[in-house]
């Protein structure tokens, strides 16, 4: 007996020819394709969250061996010149220094919209703490860390304002990642305050 050959037909939507067979096992391709590239998109997702949380992680340890150096220092009476190296480093970076991201976090969590922490986060970073949040912070490592550098001179020196030609470029960096132009709001946040910010911040 001679078998039936499996009858072809046209899918004029997915242009092309198959029997029912070929068009199931299409169907079946495009939905593991699209289960791979969710996996993929929660993947890139767990390594940001990663990434945020090793940094909070480590400002953290920070914090807590700036308390202990001190600690030492003051009540041990061990003010060896390492230590005071490291202590005016943690207070420079830590508690004087700029961090949009942890920043923001603390701002959203432990202020109301309404208060002046809220309200004035702009003036430290140029975006909003929902800004921040809503950015591709995987793409755009360099420029937040760019804006860390400009808060930093507020930070250190009690003050509202950056100078001019700093903050025209805060102003562009910001406008790009808002955009979404992230390479060249990298490129741009790559050599932006990468000299002492102390000489900047007394122009």
């Amino acid at each position: 007996m001679i078998e039936e050959a499996p009858s072809l037909r046209y899918d004029a939507e997915q242009r092309m020819v198959a029997n029912e067979g070929g068009f199931t096992l299409l169907a079946e391709m495009r939905e593991m394709r699209a289960r791979i590239m969710a996996l993929e998109s929660q993947s890139q997702k767990l390594v940001s969250q990663s990434q945020k949380l090793e940094s909070h992680r480590q400002k953290h340890m920070d914090i807590r061996q700036r308390a202990i150096s001190t600690w030492v220092r003051d009540a041990l009476n061990e003010d060896t010149e390492r230590r005071k190296e490291e202590i005016r480093r943690l207070n420079k970076d830590v508690i004087h220094g700029g961090d949009v991201r942890s920043d923001a976090m603390v701002v959203t969590e432990r202020y109301k919209k309404s208060s002046t922490e809220w309200q004035s986060f702009g003036t430290l970073y140029g975006l909003s703490p929902d800004d921040v949040h809503d950015l591709d912070q995987q793409r755009c490592y360099g420029s937040l860390q760019a804006l860390d550098r400009a808060a930093s001179i507020l930070l250190k020196n009690a003050r509202t304002s950056l100078p001019t030609e700093v903050m025209k470029t805060r102003q562009d960096i910001v406008a790009m990642l808002m955009e979404g132009e992230y390479e060249e709001a990298e490129k741009t946040s790559s050599t932006f305050l990468c000299e002492d910010e102390s000489s900047v911040a007394g122009e």
